[in-house]
């Protein structure tokens, strides 16, 4: 058997950026409309948004679990042409600074017949 483990790292940044592809996704109703002002990651893999509303007079949080916050990853990375692998495992790691997915994909192998 063939282990891979790849660990992609999404800064504060990126996490932005993968919140405002989710907001264009048609149909969505996780996320208002208005200007996403900060991301934080949550432990466990959640995250906190914070969305500046048009009209409002303070920002609106808005909390990911962890379910939430994996498929918004997979999509951002989809946006962005980076393969994972559909039937790997997933699993992410909340930090000051990001979060880190963790992908994990198993191959078996085999030998040449005798």
């Amino acid at each position: 058997m063939i282990v891979e483990t790849r660990e992609l790292f999404f800064t504060n940044s990126a996490l932005l950026k993968a919140v405002a592809w989710y907001q264009k996704v048609p149909h969505q109703t996780d996320l208002p409309l208005g200007v996403v002002t900060m991301v934080t990651p949550k432990a466990g893999g959640g995250l906190s948004i914070l969305i500046q509303q048009s009209g409002a007079s303070k920002a609106r949080e808005v909390v990911f679990l962890a379910s939430k916050t994996l498929g918004l990853l997979l999509l951002f990375c989809r946006r962005q042409k980076i393969p994972i692998p559909r039937d790997a495992s997933k699993d992410m790691e909340a930090g000051d600074d990001g979060i880190s997915l963790i992908v994990r994909s198993e191959t078996m192998t085999s030998g040449p017949s005798h």
